[in-house]
C-alpha cells in the first residue's frame, strides 16, 4: 500500500488546520487533465492568479459526514459534502513523511516561496493542455509516425463522468516524446457541454486533446510533516462504488486503491534523459556551424555524460597550470585542508597581524649589509637544488642568490608544482597584506637585490569574506588583481562526502543524514546536485535559541566534530561507562551543544534509526542479522543503504546484494556512486559488478554498451539504473484490477 492519502476535514478547516492553509487558503486550482477527465470546475480563481489555469475545483477529503457521504473542499474554499459514487470529484493527494530529509522529490532541491511555504517537485503527471498550434503539430506527427513512445503510461477511469452505477475500468494513456517534451493524448470526458482550457481553446466531450506531462508541485507543511499537491491533479474516479462510507474505511475505498495501484507508481515512472547530444549531431550533419570549443575539443563524450568539475578539481587545474589562486569563504569548509590534501608538501605560511615582516620578505644584517632570505624561500630553493648546490647554500647563505637563478632556469622544465600557502590573507591588516605583493605577482622575495623563486612555484592564499568574519579585511585592489583566480567557495555536500567524509571515515549517520536531507531521499544520481548544508550567518542569527543567543550554523568542520562525538559516545557506551544512565539524553544533549535545536532533534531521529554494519551484512541472514533486523519502511531502507557506504572493497559485493534485496533496487545506483566517490579503483570495481549483473539480464543493448567501453562508470550506471527499474516493474506487475 502506498502512502498517498487525502487530508481530513479537520486538517483543512478544524483545530488541526495545516499551516499551508492558514497562509494560502483551501482553494485549489484544477489542472486541464482533471477537467478532461470530468472534474468539476468553476469560474472562481486562486487569488493573484487570474489566468484560466487558475480556475478552481472541489476536492475530496477522507472525512465522512455521518450520512455515507464524504466531505469535500468546495471550489470557493468552503466545506461541503458529496456523494461518494460521483465521478466529478477532484483529487488533491497528500503524502506524509517522517523527516524533512525524507521528502521525495525529482532529485532537485525544493525552494521556499515568499510566504515561507516550502515547495518541492515530486513525480510527473499530465497537467496542461498544449496550444492550438502544438495540438495540430502533434496530431500530424502522430499520423506520420514521428512520435516516439517512452514506455510510460497514465491510467484513468474509462467510464463516463455520469456513470455512477458502473465500477472502475482502467484506461491507459501512452506517453509520447516529441522535441524534448512529453505528452499524452486524452479523449475529453466532460461534465460540461463545452468549455475552455487554460490554453484558451474550447473543447467538447469526445475531442482528443494533447496534454503535456510536467513535474507535480507539492506544498510542504513542515509542522504536520505532510505534503499536498498544489493543484487538483486528477478526477473521474469514484470515491467509493457503494454508497456506504465512514472515515475508518478510507484504505478500502476505490479512490485509495486507485492511488495505491496506479497513481503512486505512475508518478515515479523512470524518466530517461533525452539525448540532446544526438539532436545536436543531427543538426551538425545538415551544415550548422560549429562553435570554437566544438572545433577545439577532441573529447567525444556525450554532452549528457559530461560533468562539471568540483571546486577541488578546478583548483587543482589552475595550480597545475601555474596560476595563483585566492580562496575565499566561511571558516570550516576546508579551504586549507583541500590544498593540503592535493599538495601534502606545500610550504605553509600563517599570516598574523603581529608577525615579523622578515618572515615574508627576509631581513638585512645591519653589520655586514648582507641580505638574509626568509625561511620559506630557503626551503623552496633547497627542495629544487642539487646536493652540491645545497651544500654551497649551507656553507654560505649568500650563495643562495646565484643558485636561485640556476634553479629558476632548470625549474622551467619541471612538471612538479611547489605550492606556497598564505593562510588567513584576508584576516590581516593591509600593512601585512602588502608584504606579499611581489611574491604573488612575480614569485620574488624583495629583500636586498631580490630572490627569484623557482618557476614552478604557485602561490595560493585563503581567507574569509567580511560577512563570515568580524575580523576580515578588504583586500587591497592592487593585491587582488595580482591573483590569477579568485574563487568564492561554499560548502558543498557532495564534494565533502566524496572527497573528505568517506575517505576519512566520517560517521555513517552523518553521511546518511546529509544524503537524506539534501539529496531528497537519494532520488538524484548526481553528487553535484546536492545543495549546501551550511546556513549563512544572517540565517543563523534569525534563529535565536531559547536563551536569545544566535542560532548555531552548521559547517563541515562542525559535522566532523559531530562525527567524533558519535564515535566517542559509542565507544563509551560499549565500554559500559553509561551504565544506569539515560543514554538518549546524553547523546541528545551532546548534539544540542553543536547544532541548532530543530537540526539536533531531526539528526537524532535519523541517527537512532535501526541499521546494520557491513560486517553484519557479510555474515548474512541468521548469523549477522535476522528477519526482525530488516528495514521496515522507506526511511529505514535509506538509513540502511547509507550506513553500508562504509563497506570496504571486500564487503561491497555483499552490501550491494543486501541493498537490492531488502532496501530498494533504485538505491543501488545511488549507493554505487557514493561508495566509489572519485576513487578510480573503486569505480572500476563497481563497473565490473554492474557489468556482471547486466550480463545476467541478457540485454544485447547492455552487452554492446559495455563492449564499446564508453564512459564505463557513469554510463553503465545509467544503463544499470534502467535495468533495475525494469526488474522492479517485473516484480510489481500484476493483472489490472476492477474496482
Amino acid at each position: 500500500m502506498s502512502k498517498l492519502t487525502f487530508l481530513t476535514e479537520e486538517q483543512c478547516f478544524g483545530s488541526d488546520r495545516l499551516d499551508i492553509f492558514k497562509k494560502r487558503g483551501t482553494k485549489a486550482a484544477i489542472t486541464d487533465f482533471s477537467i478532461l477527465l470530468g472534474g468539476y470546475f468553476s469560474d472562481d480563481h486562486i487569488e493573484s492568479d487570474y489566468s484560466l489555469e487558475g480556475r478552481t475545483g472541489h476536492y475530496w477529503t477522507k472525512s465522512d459526514d455521518g450520512d455515507n457521504d464524504a466531505r469535500v473542499v468546495n471550489e470557493n474554499g468552503s466545506r461541503n459534502c458529496l456523494d461518494v459514487t460521483r465521478r466529478y470529484g477532484g483529487a488533491r493527494p497528500a503524502l506524509p513523511f517522517s523527516l524533512i530529509g525524507s521528502i521525495p522529490t525529482n532529485g532537485v532541491s525544493g525552494k521556499r516561496a515568499r510566504d515561507g511555504i516550502f515547495e518541492v517537485e515530486y513525480g510527473y503527471y499530465p497537467q496542461k493542455a498544449v496550444t492550438k498550434d502544438m495540438q495540430l503539430e502533434l496530431e500530424q506527427a502522430l499520423k506520420s509516425g514521428k512520435l516516439s513512445r517512452t514506455g510510460n503510461v497514465y491510467t484513468t477511469d474509462s467510464k463516463k463522468y455520469d456513470n455512477f452505477g458502473e465500477k472502475f475500468e482502467p484506461k491507459r494513456h501512452e506517453e509520447y516524446q516529441y522535441k524534448g517534451k512529453r505528452y499524452v493524448r486524452v479523449e475529453a470526458n466532460l461534465s460540461y457541454y463545452s468549455f475552455q482550457l487554460s490554453n484558451g481553446e474550447e473543447y467538447k466531450s469526445g475531442d482528443n486533446v494533447w496534454v503535456e506531462v510536467s513535474p507535480v508541485k507539492w506544498l510542504v507543511d513542515e509542522k504536520a510533516k505532510i505534503m499536498i499537491t498544489e493543484k487538483i491533479i486528477f478526477a473521474g474516479v469514484q470515491f467509493k462504488y457503494e454508497r456506504d462510507y465512514h472515515t475508518k474505511d478510507f484504505d478500502k475505498t476505490d479512490i485509495k486503491l486507485f492511488m495505491d495501484k496506479y497513481l503512486s507508481k505512475e508518478l515515479e515512472q523512470l524518466r530517461e534523459t533525452i539525448d540532446l547530444e544526438k539532436q545536436q549531431e543531427e543538426i551538425e550533419e545538415i551544415g550548422t556551424r560549429k562553435s570554437r570549443l566544438q572545433k577545439l575539443n577532441p573529447d567525444k563524450t556525450k554532452t549528457s555524460s559530461r560533468t562539471n568539475m568540483t571546486d577541488t578539481e578546478i583548483i587543482h587545474n589552475w595550480i597545475e597550470s601555474g596560476e595563483s589562486v585566492l580562496l575565499r569563504g566561511p571558516s570550516g569548509i576546508g579551504k586549507t585542508e583541500r590544498i593540503k590534501s592535493l599538495y601534502p608538501d606545500l610550504i605553509y605560511i600563517k599570516l598574523t597581524n603581529n608577525m615579523f615582516p622578515e618572515k615574508v620578505v627576509g631581513s638585512v644584517n645591519i653589520q655586514t649589509g648582507q641580505s638574509i632570505p626568509p625561511d620559506f624561500a630557503k626551503t623552496v630553493i633547497m627542495q629544487e637544488a642539487t646536493e652540491e648546490e645545497r651544500k654551497l647554500i649551507e656553507e654560505n647563505i649568500q650563495n643562495i642568490y646565484n643558485i636561485a637563478d640556476t634553479v629558476y632556469e632548470r625549474s622551467k622544465e619541471s612538471n612538479k608544482k611547489i605550492v606556497i600557502m598564505l593562510d588567513e590573507l584576508l584576516n590581516v591588516k593591509p600593512a601585512v597584506q602588502s608584504l606579499v605583493y611581489t611574491l604573488v605577482l612575480n614569485r620574488i622575495v624583495e629583500i636586498g637585490k631580490g630572490l627569484k623563486l623557482p618557476d614552478n612555484v604557485v602561490v595560493v592564499a585563503t581567507g574569509n569574506q567580511k560577512k563570515y568574519s568580524s575580523v576580515a579585511e578588504d583586500l587591497a585592489e592592487p593585491l587582488e588583481k595580482r591573483f590569477d583566480h579568485i574563487l568564492d567557495m561554499e560548502p558543498k555536500v557532495g564534494e565533502w562526502i566524496t572527497e573528505y567524509a568517506i575517505p576519512n571515515k566520517i560517521h555513517p549517520a552523518v553521511i546518511g543524514y546529509m544524503l537524506s536531507k539534501y539529496n531528497n531521499s537519494g532520488k538524484s544520481e548526481d553528487i553535484e546536485d546536492i545543495d549546501y548544508f551550511y546556513e549563512e550567518p544572517e540565517i543563523g542569527e534569525q534563529n535565536l535559541d531559547a536563551n536569545g543567543c544566535k542560532g548555531r550554523t552548521n559547517d563541515p568542520r562542525g559535522w566532523t566534530s559531530i562525527s567524533n562525538t558519535l564515535y566517542n559516545f559509542e565507544r563509551n557506551l560499549e565500554e559500559g561507562k553509561y551504565k544506569g544512565k539515560n543514554v538518549e539524553d546524553i547523546i541528545q544533549r551532546s548534539l544540542e551543544s553543536k547544532l541548532r535545536m530543530e537540526w539536533a532533534s531531526e539528526f537524532f531521529d535519523f541517527y537512532n534509526l535501526p541499521t546494520l554494519t557491513p560486517e553484519e551484512v557479510v555474515k548474512g541472514m541468521g548469523v549477522g542479522y535476522t528477519q526482525a533486523d530488516l528495514p521496515k519502511d522507506i526511511n529505514e531502507r535509506f538509513s540502511y543503504m547509507t550506513a553500508l557506504i562504509t563497506a570496504n572493497e571486500t564487503q561491497v559485493e555483499a552490501c550491494r546484494k543486501f541493498i537490492k534485496k531488502y532496501c530498494d533496487p533504485e538505491y543501488l545506483s545511488i549507493y554505487d556512486i557514493y561508495w566509489a566517490g572519485k576513487d578510480e579503483r573503486k569505480m572500476e570495481q563497481i563497473a565490473e559488478l554492474q557489468e556482471m549483473e547486466l550480463s545476467l539480464y541478457n540485454s544485447n543493448e547492455a552487452k554492446q554498451y559495455v563492449k564499446e567501453g564508453t564512459i564505463a562508470y557513469n554510463d553503465i550506471g545509467k544503463m544499470y539504473s534502467n535495468y533495475l527499474m525494469k526488474e522492479k516493474n517485473k516484480e510489481m506487475k500484476e493483472e489490472d484490477y476492477v474496482l
